[in-house]
């Protein structure tokens, strides 16, 4: 077997180690998954059919407490006591009943229309009888004396008194119910039997009390008691239960849990009992649906199991085909160099083969690698020479030329043109900052009151400006050149237009943890077209793009305009400057 192995080539070696590698974990993941998804399931359908026949008995035996209430309302009712114990020897013995007779009946409809389980109710003895069906209230055609040939009649007097459950076709009359209660009426005053009482319940409100179950996995509900079926929510005759004999019946009834009730038939039977009664409820669920969904999951997990395996081995075979690749790559660049002829080959350097390749070619070529250096080094030395020519001019030339421009217009009396000049340097220097991209909000308006020096020596009253702030804003820094650009704008576009100029005002305040700023000039205003910035304007574009990048999305620049009532540009900046951050 080792000489075997040793005999396959890499690629085939490689690919049967994989083969092993997944084959063993994949019949794992099929074994744990399919035990424990067959486990879940088992537990899913215990547990609900558990709370769904708990849920059951209680509506089951409110309904059986409820009915030996009625019963007991009907038999201690006075007008019921008088009709069952009137003597038929009397001579009024017909009067005695219609006169009590309507009350009865009105009692027996008063009960059946607020009892909607109730079907049936009938009241007789020997001699009377009278049945309250549906909405009809009518006595029964054949002799009352009959029913004490019926079967269940015996245990109904056998129990005297107490109260007593049968199937609903029993009697003739409660074929349309699905369970009858009979009741012995016993006179209150001298406690001798006068009569009986049955009530029958309604098949359909009886079978709504089961509705959760029998909707759910084919379950069939069954309520018997010792050697009786009280109801069946199934009763085919050809199904497997209904062929079994009675005996087999309640022994597999008897039973807990997985039955076999065949070699190809299993059912999960579960029962509890009925408080104070000797019912049991039993769920009949047929359990081979369970196995045949357990059959398809399985399978579902082996082909899950088959394709993994099958991508798994593919991948492997296209990795191994990727390394021996870059072997046989290798062996050729060998022989190229052997023969005198050198090929451009580039190796994939994520693989270790791949690198040595790469490395080994490096070594070949690396007096070309150090001619191209070289020739780069001179390009970056030219370069830098170029930068260091530029950077000759600085700052400090164009502030000597500005303070020769101020002394000459001193020296010649030109008074304006000094203050301009002096404006401009603090302008200049404010823009510099000293490289700093943040400057206070007094050092802004200094460089606005310079600006607006320089326009108002130019424009001379044409311009009317004017600031408003609150003091302990001043030293707060923002992002440098806002108000200056916001004011020259206000200037162009707004008053310089107009014939007979105009006035700026600027306000600062704070809001919460904002500052708000407004440059509002009563120029000649113009058309926004729903726009928050116009199209044209790009340098009001630039400050609202700076803005956000500094300070988020949720500030910025805000303009409100009309032709002829001029504009109003609102800015809303932080009142703590987030982290620095690159602002062009």
């Amino acid at each position: 077997m080792h000489k075997r192995f040793q005999s396959l080539s890499m690629a085939q070696k490689f690919m049967l180690l994989s083969t092993l590698t997944f084959l063993l974990p994949l019949g794992f993941f099929v074994f744990f998954s399919y035990r424990n998804y067959s486990s879940a399931v088992d537990s899913k359908l215990f547990q609900m059919t558990e709370n769904v026949l708990s849920l059951i008995e209680k509506n089951v035996q409110y309904t059986i407490n409820d009915v030996s209430d009625t019963g007991n309302i009907i038999m201690t009712s006075e007008s019921v006591q008088a009709v069952l114990s009137a003597d038929p020897a009397d001579a009024d013995y017909h009067q005695q009943i219609l006169s009590r007779e309507s009350e009865v009946e009105d009692l027996l409809i008063n009960l059946t229309n607020n009892k909607q389980y109730i079907g049936t109710i009938l009241l007789a003895n020997d001699t009377y009888s009278l049945a309250k069906y549906k909405s009809l209230v009518y006595r029964i055609d054949r002799n009352p004396a009959d029913l004490g040939k019926e079967l269940w009649m015996q245990e109904t007097l056998a129990a005297y008194g107490r109260g007593t459950w049968f199937p609903g076709e029993t009697t003739e009359y409660f074929t349309d119910n699905i369970l009858i209660y009979t009741k012995l009426i016993r006179s209150l005053n001298q406690l001798h039997p006068i009569g009986i009482l049955l009530i029958g319940i309604d098949k359909k409100v009886f079978e709504d009390l089961l509705a959760p179950v029998e909707g759910s996995d084919s379950a069939r509900i069954i309520i018997w008691r010792e050697n009786e079926i009280l109801y069946d929510s199934s009763p085919e005759e050809n199904d497997e239960l209904s062929r079994l004999e009675r005996d087999a019946l309640f022994s597999f009834l008897r039973n807990e849990g997985i039955t076999h009730l065949s070699s190809a038939k299993r059912f999960y039977v579960k029962s509890i009992p009925c408080a104070d009664t000797d019912w049991h409820i039993t769920a009949v669920t047929p359990y081979d649906v369970l196995l045949l969904d357990k059959r398809h999951t399985l399978a579902l997990f082996i082909g899950v199991a088959i394709v993994t395996l099958l991508v798994a081995l593919l991948c492997s075979y296209l990795f191994t085909t990727n390394i021996t690749e870059t072997v046989r790559q290798l062996q050729q660049y060998i022989e190229t160099l052997k023969s005198g002829r050198r090929e451009k080959i580039v190796f994939n350097p994520s693989d270790e083969i791949g690198r040595i390749g790469n490395q080994f070619i490096q070594v070949v070529e690396e007096n070309e690698r150090l001619t191209t250096n070289l020739y780069k080094s001179l390009y970056r030395e030219k370069e830098s020479e170029l930068i260091a020519l530029q950077s000759q001019i600085n700052p400090h030339f164009l502030y000597n030329a500005l303070d020769s421009i101020f002394w000459m217009a001193e020296e010649h009396n030109a008074v304006d043109i000094s203050h301009m000049t002096v404006a401009l340097s603090k302008m200049f220097r404010l823009s510099l900052n000293n490289g700093d991209k943040l400057i206070t909000i007094r050092q802004e308006l200094e460089m606005v009151d310079s600006y607006m020096t320089i326009q108002e020596t130019r424009f001379e009253d044409r311009i009317r400006f004017s600031v408003s702030v609150e003091e302990n804003l001043l030293d707060i820094r923002i992002i440098k050149f806002i108000l200056q650009p916001l004011t020259e704008n206000a200037i162009n576009h707004g008053i310089v237009p107009k014939k007979n100029g105009g006035s700026i005002t600027l306000h600062i305040w704070r809001e919460d943890a904002d500052i708000l700023i407004t440059v509002e000039d009563d120029g000649v205003g113009f058309e926004t077209d729903g726009e928050s910035i116009p199209a044209k304007g790009y340098a009001l574009r630039n400050i609202d793009e700076r803005l956000k990048l500094y300070y988020g999305d949720g500030y910025g620049l805000k303009i409100t305009s009309s032709p002829g009532h001029g504009t109003s540009v609102r800015v809303r900046l932080k009142t703590a400057a987030p982290d620095p951050v690159t602002v062009s």
